[in-house]
């Protein structure tokens, strides 16, 4: 990409004080420094703008949140865009980059072992009411207190059987839960204790479902209120995917209800608002978009990020993200 003569120039749009430390302390900065110029821009942007100001000439932009447009679209030299995370097409206009000729990296799978983990805690959270027993304790209260429900024997139903969705199943498998799962393609899987069915028999027959698709125009929404009640009574919906795949005020009336109960890990608005409804509701466990945040997928993120901007700069394969 760069000649002999001249090092890439890379940017570091959108760093906070957390994201430096880690990539300081695997190495990653003087990993990109010994292949490129970098720059590192403390902190998010106000404007597009001063994204656009930020960027300037660089060729390589490294990002976590948001790219406006008009990085995309004014950018002279922009070749590659190293997505911080895996979800990049909620954060970058994938059609604009392509229509300029821009490449887009994410990190698929950094986090399986993370979000899947969280999957469980948030499952024995609302099974066992873990949160409220906490809260009870620290009031000065002891019994009575509501009885939980047992995982072992019961149906989970997965939405989506991908790395994550998969990883979910052993462990729910190891729990002693009937799996059933549901993917948009085919699926072959040795896995026999997976049961593979339609969404509406899912729906019927789970105890538990839980969300594992990505986010887009064929995905937003689907989760409906008709599939929402499917469910039986007491069932309970995980979501540590994307808040939009489910239609927001069919589930939130089912939970206030109490048709229902939710762990969710994950907002329209992050975060919520102060007068959202979900906040009042006890049969509901609610995380902040937790499902991905620990030492070890961070480190498995920071540095996929690295390598796929040597391999961009080395013409060789990376991982790209496309329409």
């Amino acid at each position: 990409m760069s000649t002999s003569h001249e090092k890439p120039h890379i940017v570091y749009v959108d760093a906070n004080a957390s994201s430096l430390t880690q990539f300081r302390s695997l190495g990653l900065l003087e990993r990109l420094g010994s292949i490129g110029v970098l720059t590192v821009h403390n902190g998010t942007p106000e404007s597009a703008a001063d994204y656009v100001s930020v960027v300037g000439s660089a060729q390589v932009v490294i990002v976590g949140g948001t790219l406006p447009d008009e990085v995309l679209s004014s950018a002279p030299r922009l070749a590659l865009v190293a997505y911080v995370g895996q979800g990049a097409s909620n954060f970058i206009n994938l059609r604009l980059a392509q229509d300029r000729g821009i490449h887009v990296a994410n990190t698929p799978e950094y986090g399986n072992s993370a979000v899947a983990e969280h999957v469980i805690a948030l499952l024995f959270s609302v099974a066992r009411r873990t949160p409220q027993g906490d809260r009870h304790v620290r009031a000065g209260l002891w019994r009575p207190f509501p009885s939980g429900m047992e995982i072992s024997g019961k149906t989970a139903g997965l939405i989506g059987y991908g790395g994550i969705g998969s990883h979910v199943a052993k462990l729910l498998g190891a729990l002693g839960m009937k799996v059933l799962a549901w993917n948009r393609t085919p699926v072959i899987d040795e896995d026999s204790n997976v049961e593979f069915s339609s969404l509406p028999e899912i729906f019927e027959r789970s105890d538990m479902v839980s969300l594992h698709l990505a986010l887009n125009e064929q995905t937003h929404g689907f989760i409906t209120g008709e599939l929402l009640d499917r469910l039986r009574p007491g069932a309970m919906v995980i979501n540590t995917a994307r808040s939009e795949l489910i239609e927001k005020f069919a589930l939130e009336d089912r939970l206030e209800k109490g048709l229902l109960s939710a762990g969710l890990d994950v907002f329209g608005q992050e975060p919520p608002e102060r007068n959202d409804r979900l906040l009042s509701l006890e049969n509901v466990v609610l995380t902040p978009h937790q499902g991905y945040n620990t030492p070890q997928a961070f480190s498995a993120m920071a540095t996929m990020v690295v390598e796929n901007i040597e391999n961009f700069l080395q013409g060789k394969d990376f991982h790209r993200t496309s329409l």
